[in-house]
């Protein structure tokens, strides 16, 4: 989120959508620079089919471009009919499509939304997004319906505020893992190269973002196997979980991790962090599971080598509860190192 706000103010943007890397067809809307032809006097396909019958003036008077995010089961076949042959395809030097993925984590500047609000009395454009069964398209995979998009807000600027929308571009692993898509489908995608989308996958990239936070600052930490359940592949050691009342920003990391170069975790390892306490981490070896809380008003300092079986995994039973069946494993908490330091300077081992 700062860096999105640091480029809304020096770009001076109306909005700002966060984007990530997007692979071909994946199924995320694509922030894209559309061009009407002849000075505005040819729509796009797209807009021509975004647009409803109340919002249709206000496109006339827009300029001959803007960005704009495009729904990826249209994007292909806009492509496609705007000269492109092959249609949503990934770069041969990147892999990944020219056309980052929106996320739908959008920033407006205030003022400017609100003279929107107030000209378009709060109408949007019209969407429709069928979901098929079958690649031939002939049968609903469930109901559609007609709905408004918030990504379609610049389809009501006009004059000099239709240039003002913009993207900032962020690695998925650190900001988007959908959890989506049911374990099949999720199977089918990971064999196509695309990102599951699945409960498995969504707790892996969680545990996946704090080891990349930790390791930019200096943390050793290690990364574990491949783990497959029910098809879905995905890395999900070392599990490191931490509440947002510890830590928010890179710059709280680092408070915390003041001596990063004395923190190892190995591969197999679980740490959890919780509370707002001051917490500093000068030293710590951890091979197994550590548990700190430090609550709001203590002020603690970890200097340890932990030690432990740790937490492993196992297949799910038949009849596992749906909320763990549908990752495919459970967690078997062997043995874990509690650590509860209280305001009053007390420590607690559990």
């Amino acid at each position: 989120l700062p860096v999105a706000l640091g480029v809304s103010v020096e770009f001076n943007l109306i909005m700002n959508s966060l984007a990530i890397p997007r692979r071909a067809k994946q199924a995320v809307g694509a922030i894209t620079k559309l061009t009407n032809a002849d000075s505005g006097e040819i729509r796009s396909a797209f807009l021509s089919v975004q647009m409803s019958h109340t919002c249709v003036p206000h496109l006339y008077a827009n300029p001959t471009h803007r960005t704009i995010n495009v729904e990826y089961n249209q994007l292909d076949p806009l492509l496609r009919s705007s000269g492109f042959e092959d249609g949503d395809v990934n770069d041969t030097e990147t892999g990944f499509s020219p056309y980052p993925g929106n996320i739908n984590q959008l920033l407006f500047k205030a003022d400017a939304y609100l003279e929107a609000l107030n000209r378009t009395k709060g109408i949007m454009p019209d969407f429709v997004n069928p979901k098929y069964k079958d690649e031939a398209k002939t049968e609903f995979k469930k109901p559609t319906r007609l709905e408004c998009m918030m990504q379609d807000f610049p389809t009501v600027l006009v004059g000099p505020d239709a240039e003002k929308v913009g993207f900032t571009a962020i690695n998925a692993d650190l900001c988007f893992s959908p959890v989506k898509n049911a374990t099949a489908d999720g199977v089918k995608l990971q064999a196509k190269g695309t990102p599951a989308g699945v409960a498995a996958t969504g707790e892996a990239d969680q545990y996946g973002a704090f080891r990349k936070i930790l390791k930019s600052i200096g943390v050793d930490v290690a990364e574990g196997d491949e783990e497959e359940y029910n098809g879905i592949k995905a890395v999900l050691k070392p599990e490191i979980v931490i509440h947002p009342s510890s830590m928010l920003c890179v710059s709280e990391f680092k408070e915390v991790f003041d001596n990063p170069a004395a923190v190892k975790i190995c591969k197999d390892s679980s740490l959890v962090i919780e509370g707002g306490g001051k917490l500093r981490i000068q030293s710590l070896m951890l091979d197994g599971a550590l548990k700190i809380s430090c609550e709001e008003g203590a002020d603690a300092v970890v200097n340890m080598v932990i030690e432990n079986d740790g937490w492993t995994r196992k297949p799910t039973a038949e009849n596992a509860d749906e909320v763990i069946a549908m990752r495919g494993y459970e967690l078997d908490k062997k043995q874990t190192h509690d650590l509860v330091y209280r305001k009053n300077d007390a420590c607690v081992i559990l």
